[in-house]
Order: C-alpha cells, then sequence, then structure tokens
C-alpha cells in the first residue's frame, strides 16, 4: 500500500465525501491522517551518541566506524575546550556546515585573559613600584564593554583565582585554564604553545577589532590565523554558518574541515555537521561526538542532554582498560541518560535509548604486555596478535562486572516506587548492553597497508570494528522496521476505517425498509438487553472522566511531595560529600554555574535539579502515567466487547431480518477507534513526560540560583569562616530549594496535564455513542428511515459512494486481505 497515495485520496475524495454524508466521523479519520504524515516525515535513521573522557579515542573510533582509512574529522581533537557537538551523517559528495558562536563568546575569552593578566601585573607593581608607571594596570579593559554586569564579575573572579594563590590544600584547577588553552588554540593553533599570556591578549585584542596594548608583535602565521576569526566574528556577519562541499581539491576541503573541527577555529564553533559517503552511515546511522569530559559550564551539559536526553537512540560509552568508573556513572546522570532511562521505565519502548560500551586502545596494552613477557621453557613467546586476543576476551566479563558494579552504587531508596523504577532502569541497560573491545588504529593500519607501517592483527575483523559496525547497523535496521511497523498499522487502520464507513454508508442506503411489526418487535427486545449495557456504559465512561479530570488532578501534589521528600535526602547526600572540598572550590560553586572538585565537575543548580528530577520521574511514571494508559485501553477494550455483545445477540436474536455483514463492519470501526484511543493514550503521556521533563529542570534550578544569589548579595561569599557559612547554606538547601521547586513542579505538572486530559477527552468524544449506533445500525429509528426512503437520494449517495470507491488506491488490496 503506498501511504502518500492514501493521503491523497483522502484529501480529495473521502473527506469531501465525509463532510457531507458524514460529518461526525471526519475528526477520528483526521486523528489518523495527521498521524500518519507525522510519522512518513520522521527520519528512517537513528542518533548514536559517543560519551566519553577527552583522549579516549573517541575521534579515532568515529573515523574508523564512519570513513575506515579516511579521516571524517581530525583525531587527536583539541580536548575539553568547547562544548561544539560534532554530528557525522551519511552524504553522497563529503561536506560540513558548521555555526560559529556569536562574536560575544571570543570577547569573554579576551576579557578573562586580561583580566588575568592586569591582575598579575598588579601583583607584580605592588612589589616593585618602579614597574608601576611602565604598566598600564589601571585602564579598563576594552572587553568590558561588551558584557553585562553579571558575566563581568563572574569573569573578574575567575582572573584573579590562581592556583598559586591557593594553599597547598587548596583547588588545583584554574578557573580560566579552559580560556587560555582556547586563547592558545586561536592564535596560535596549538593550545599546548608556551606563548605568554600578554601575547595572547594581545592577539586577541586585535581579533576583536583592539589595538595592541601589551607591547607585543605578532607572528606572520598567527596574523595569518587572526584575520580569518575577524572575518568569522565581524560585526556586520549576521550569518554565523560557513556550509563547504568537497570539490577537486581534497586537500583544501580537509585542512578547512581540520580548522574548524579541532584547529584554530574550533573553539568558536557551535556545532559542526559532517557529510560523508560511508556504509554505516547510508544505512541510517548518524553518529555524534559529544564533547570530553571536563567542561564545568550550562553549554556542555545543553550539549549533551539535548542529544543524549532526547535525540539518541544508543549511546557508546568509549573507555579504556579501566573500564566503566565511578566517573562514568557521573556522566550518564550529568548527560541525562540515567534521568531518560529512569522516566520511561513505566514504558520502556516509549523511549528506547541502548547502551554500547567501547573499550579503545586495546592494541596499546596488548604491545605493552606482549613487550613483558618472557620466552618459555621451549623458548617460545605469544605473538602479539595473540595476546589482544586474549585482551579482548579477558575485558568482556571484566567490562560486565565493572558496569554491574558502578550501577548498583546509584544509590538504593526508602521509596519502594524510586527503588523499583532504578532497579528496572539498570535491568533495562543490562538487557540490552554490548560491550566491543576494539583497536581502530590497527583498523585504519589493515586497511591502508603501508609497509612502512604494518598492523600486527592479520585481519580486520580481530579489530573488533566491523562487528560495532554491524551492531549499529542493526540498531539502524530495527528503527527502521519499528518505524514501518508503525506506519503500516496507521495506514492499515486509517484505510480499514474509510473503507469500512463506505461500507456501513453504502449498507445503510442499500437495506430495504422492514416490515414494521417485525422492526418493532426486534427493538422491543433489543431495548430489553440494551437497558444494562447502556447502565454499565454509562458508569464505566463516568468513572474514566472522573479519573482524568479529578483523581489524576488531586494525585498530582501528593506525587510531588512524595518525590520531594526522596529528593531531599539524595540532595542533602550530595551536599555533604561537597563539605571536604575547598572553600575556594565551595564559593566558586555557589558564585556561577560550574567549577571542579577534582576531577569531577560541580553545578549546583543542575545537580541539585537532576537529584529532584530523578525519583520526579520515577513516582511520576510508575504511579500515574502508567495509570492514565492502563485506564485509557481498559475503557476501549471494554467498550468494543460491549459492542461485539451487542452484535453477538442481534445476529442470535434478529434472524433472518439482520445484515450481519453491517454489524461486523461495525464491530470493526469499533475496534478500530479502540486501538486508535490506545494510541492516543500512549503518545499523550510520551508528550506529557517530554514536556515536564523539558520545563521542570528550569523550575528546580531556579530556587537553587536565587539562594546562590542571595548568598553570594548579602556578603557572605567573601571574609573569614566563608567556608561554615556556605556549609550551613548547603544545610539549608536541600530543603529550601526541595520546598521552593514543590509548587512550581506542581504548577508544571497539573497545567501540561490538562492539555493531555484534553487531548484524550476530545479523541474519546470522537467515537460518539457507540452503544447507541450499534443498537441504530440493528434498528433502525424512524428519522433516519425515512431519510432514507427518497429513491431519487438513495441512487445519489449510492453514485457518489462507487466514484469513492472507484478513486480509492487501496481498495483491491483490502478486498485481497479479505
Amino acid at each position: 500500500m503506498k501511504e502518500q497515495q492514501l493521503l491523497q485520496w483522502y484529501e480529495t475524495h473521502a473527506k469531501p465525501f465525509f463532510e457531507t454524508h458524514s460529518k461526525e466521523r471526519i475528526a477520528g479519520f483526521e486523528n489518523d491522517y495527521e498521524r500518519l504524515k507525522k510519522l512518513l516525515a520522521m527520519p528512517d535513521s537513528i542518533t548514536v551518541c559517543f560519551l566519553g573522557n577527552s583522549g579516549i579515542g573517541k575521534s579515532t573510533l568515529l573515523n574508523a566506524l564512519a570513513a575506515g582509512k579516511e579521516q571524517v574529522l581530525p583525531a587527536g581533537g583539541i580536548g575539553p575546550l568547547t562544548a561544539q557537538a560534532t554530528k557525522v551523517f551519511y552524504s553522497e559528495i563529503p561536506t560540513f556546515k558548521v555555526t560559529y558562536q556569536p562574536r560575544k563568546h571570543l570577547w569573554n575569552v579576551a576579557f578573562a585573559l586580561e583580566s588575568r593578566l592586569t591582575h598579575q601585573q598588579k601583583s607584580k607593581a605592588k612589589q616593585n613600584t618602579t614597574l608601576t608607571k611602565e604598566l598600564s594596570v589601571d585602564e579598563p579593559s576594552d572587553f568590558q564593554h561588551e558584557l553585562n554586569d553579571d558575566e563581568r564579575q563572574d569573569l573578574l573572579e575567575r582572573a584573579t583565582i590562581t592556583t598559586e594563590s591557593s594553599s597547598s590544600d587548596g583547588p588545583t584547577h584554574d578557573p580560566i585554564e579552559g580560556f587560555i588553552k582556547q586563547a592558545k588554540q586561536i592564535v596560535t593553533g596549538n593550545q599546548f604553545s608556551d606563548n605568554p599570556l600578554a601575547y595572547l591578549v594581545d592577539a586577541l585584542r586585535v581579533a576583536c577589532d583592539g589595538k595592541l596594548r601589551w607591547h607585543s608583535t605578532l607572528d606572520a602565521d598567527d596574523q595569518k590565523r587572526i584575520d580569518r576569526v575577524k572575518e568569522v566574528i565581524k560585526p556586520s556577519r549576521t550569518n554565523r554558518s560557513h556550509e563547504k562541499c568537497q570539490g577537486d581539491d581534497k586537500k583544501e576541503f580537509m585542512n578547512d574541515l581540520k580548522a574548524h573541527a579541532a584547529g584554530f577555529l574550533s573553539p568558536l564553533i557551535e556545532e559542526i555537521h559532517v557529510g560523508w559517503p560511508s556504509d554505516v552511515l547510508k544505512a541510517g546511522v548518524t553518529l555524534v561526538d559529544l564533547p570530553g569530559v571536563g567542561i564545568a559550564n550550562d553549554t556542555y551539559r545543553t550539549v549533551t542532554s539535548r542529544y543524549v536526553g532526547e535525540e539518541a537512540r544508543a549511546v557508546i560509552v568509549v573507555v579504556d582498560r579501566a573500564g566503566p568508573t565511578e566517573s562514568t556513572i557521573e556522566l550518564l546522570r550529568t548527560s541525562g541518560y540515567w534521568d531518560r532511562l529512569v522516566g520511561a521505565t513505566d514504558d520502556p519502548e516509549s523511549d528506547p535509548c541502548s547502551m554500547l560500551i567501547t573499550v579503545t586502545k586495546v592494541d596499546d596494552v596488548a604491545a605493552e604486555e606482549w613487550r613483558n613477557t618472557v620466552e618459555d621453557s621451549d623458548g617460545k613467546r605469544p605473538k602479539k596478535r595473540e595476546v589482544f586476543a586474549n585482551l579482548v576476551e579477558e575485558f568482556r566479563p571484566r567490562m560486565l562486572s565493572q558496569i554491574k558494579e558502578q550501577l548498583s552504587k546509584i544509590g538504593t531508596s526508602d521509596n519502594e516506587t524510586v527503588r523499583r523504577a532504578r532497579e528496572q532502569a539498570r535491568e533495562n541497560i543490562l538487557d540490552s548492553l554490548q560491550i566491543h573491545p576494539v583497536s581502530a588504529p590497527e583498523y585504519r593500519k589493515i586497511l591502508i597497508d603501508d609497509d612502512e607501517d604494518k598492523a600486527f592483527l592479520p585481519d580486520l575483523e580481530q579489530t573488533g570494528i566491523p562487528t560495532l559496525q554491524s551492531s549499529l547497523k542493526d540498531l539502524s535496521e530495527g528503527e527502521r522496521q519499528n518505524l514501518r511497523r508503525r506506519i503500516d498499522e496507521v495506514s492499515k487502520r486509517l484505510s480499514d476505517n474509510l473503507l469500512n464507513e463506505l461500507s456501513i454508508i453504502e449498507a445503510q442506503w442499500k437495506e430495504r425498509t422492514r416490515a414494521a411489526e417485525e422492526a418493532e418487535k426486534l427493538a422491543d427486545a433489543l431495548e430489553q438487553f440494551m437497558g444494562p449495557k447502556q447502565k454499565e456504559y454509562d458508569l464505566r465512561v463516568g468513572g474514566f472522566r472522573e479519573f482524568l479530570e479529578e483523581t489524576v488532578q488531586a494525585s498530582i501534589r501528593e506525587l510531588v511531595l512524595e518525590a520531594r521528600g526522596v529528593a531531599e535526602t539524595e540532595v542533602n547526600s550530595y551536599l555533604y560529600d561537597l563539605q571536604w572540598a575547598h572553600w575556594a572550590t565551595l564559593r566558586a560553586a555557589v558564585r556561577r554555574g560550574g567549577t571542579f572538585y577534582g576531577s569531577r565537575t560541580i553545578s549546583l543548580p543542575d545537580d541539585i535539579a537532576n537529584y529532584f528530577q530523578e525519583p520526579m520521574a520515577a513516582v511520576w511514571g510508575q504511579k500515574l502515567l502508567k495509570g492514565i494508559r492502563k485506564r485509557t485501553k481498559d475503557l476501549s477494550s471494554d467498550i468494543a466487547e460491549m459492542v461485539q455483545e451487542i452484535c453477538e445477540w442481534a445476529i442470535e436474536n434478529g434472524g433472518a431480518q439482520i445484515n450481519k455483514t453491517l454489524l461486523e463492519n461495525q464491530q470493526t470501526r469499533i475496534s478500530n477507534q479502540a486501538d486508535q484511543m490506545n494510541q492516543v493514550g500512549k503518545e499523550a503521556v510520551d508528550e506529557l513526560r517530554a514536556l515536564v521533563k523539558q520545563k521542570l529542570r528550569e523550575a528546580i534550578r531556579k530556587p537553587i540560583e536565587n539562594a546562590c544569589q542571595k548568598f553570594v548579595a548579602d556578603g557572605n561569599d567573601i571574609g573569614p569562616g566563608v567556608k561554615t557559612r556556605i556549609l550551613h547554606l548547603f544545610n539549608a538547601l536541600a530543603r529550601q530549594a526541595t520546598d521552593a521547586a514543590k509548587e512550581p513542579a506542581i504548577e508544571i505538572l497539573q497545567s501540561n496535564y490538562k492539555v493531555v486530559r484534553e487531548e484524550i477527552q476530545t479523541t474519546f468524544s470522537q467515537w460518539g455513542e457507540p452503544l447507541l449506533d450499534t443498537a441504530n445500525l440493528i434498528v433502525e429509528r424512524h428519522e433516519e428511515r425515512m431519510k432514507r426512503s427518497d429513491a431519487q437520494k438513495r441512487s445519489k449517495v449510492l453514485a457518489d459512494i462507487e466514484a469513492v470507491l472507484t478513486e480509492c488506491p487501496i481498495r483491491e488490496t483490502a478486498t485481497e486481505a479479505a
């Protein structure tokens, strides 16, 4: 069946007919008509995200998967300097498109560095008064005029904290280290260059159309890069994108791609999309290389949560020989993956996202172990490829054991609902988990076959890359088949409903009027049989409406209070762990969105929001969303069953008077409406889940931000005893934040639920009165009989039906299936 032909036939022939002859049925048809159009517009590909630490080999792995011996992305990226996501999709011709950061991004970097430089120069001037006149330390930075007060204050605070000024037990992370590396990358093309801070600041000043201030002379190559940067960020540029396709000059294309993906322009990139001709990508796999762990800001979390929390159908967690660790689990939480799985435990199929663990650098480990092996008594030693193969077999069970151990550390809970949801999320991960030890470098060496750089592995299969490629293709094919199944289901239901409705109308207009005496007898008997059924129907419909309108609304407040209690306990535990951090780290956490605690990033608003949202999703999903789906499905099934019982009674008691085909069509109509109602209920719940997840986080973040801002505004972040005051803030923050988030959470849930409730009720109202409609088909009402007694009108209606059916592209298929 060709879906587009079905849609076209409905628009041009079926719908106009029903608008004239059965207008009350159109809403039900439109429901599936719009659903089918939406399904046909959905991409038949999957998004697979890479998560892992910087330098773990994500880009090298992606290159091997997508392009074999070629390089889609330059390997050896710039580390955790930017929050860009690199999306690689299929294209017959290599192409890439980037979106640049707003101009203000570079001004932030420049202001932070110049503020640090000014701070350093002032410190020198205090120690050597003869330098005071030589230094321009009292001149305000030109860059501050582009920033608002909050941004300026935040960057000034970061610039005046240095690792040298901290005590021995203080923070070892420089708050502007990332900015300094970005500046080095932009100016020199190398984040590890040893250029002095003054040189970098002057170069950025020139890039921002300023003048040299710190007496530097720019290198010629650096000046070329700065000129390109000026072009990228110039104020007159309204289009922040840059797009390029590979032409005859492949080298030029690759150099431009490298400059943007991992070169001097990379810190200025907001997002990059790369198109590449690849079998894996052509199979419907889109690969997304997310920024490595180590970025302590809102942008990183926004980028990762957008892809991992919403778009991804699979996540590849890239680890080395150490395997999944505590930081891996932290990554699953901060990326939104864990919350996503917990929130869908009431219906895992509604939001599936598989996990694959890929172990990289197995070749390095094999080479190291091989070098350390000794000959046996026969003077033999294992070959390097044998060591590699043994490691692959050893890694699989060990990685599985480690991920089980790490997942088990995600807190249990005294709340039965939360505990059960977390257990289910763990089971869902492990049920579909795949573990792939691989060697991307060996895979590339085998393909290149260079005598000067031979691979030690004998074939491609042993590298593990082909197996991983096959797994991704299988996931994509599974998603494609699932989409095809959904399209077929909706298409069949729409076509069946349309043809079935035409058959009912045709049968009604063809049917001859029964003898009045026979009709009255059947009507009396039917009325007696229908009485209890109608009462039962009214009770069930009334109960369903009461559930939607009153029970759910009342439950929302109770569920939020229940989740708030769990969240408070877990936020307390999280904040308690932070008490061992240095006072400057704690102050940075209170003052701004993100900072580092060792190798871990902390962001009070985001972290506390996660600890609130996760139990909320568990309670909400298990106790409410599941209930809405079940009650909707139960009512639909009950109504279909009652209609079936009425039709069976009529066939048994009506004798030759009964049009069995007509009643069979009615049962098909109601059965399809029940299926449609179930789907609407499921879709409404899924929509509610997504809406609440998007809005709830911001509602929870706000009171936390307000509490921290008030703490700073009151001056509690400076002076002696600051750590004690921060710890007192933490003691109160768990209850204050969760209490403050309670009412906004209730409001979000209730207001968004109202939309879903109305959608379900609207769809249900489209059923009309299924029991009465069925009864009318058995014994037609007088006014209906009179309407159809007009022979001329009967001929016109039947001719119209035949005209519609003649143009129907699915009539033959439906007839064959019948």
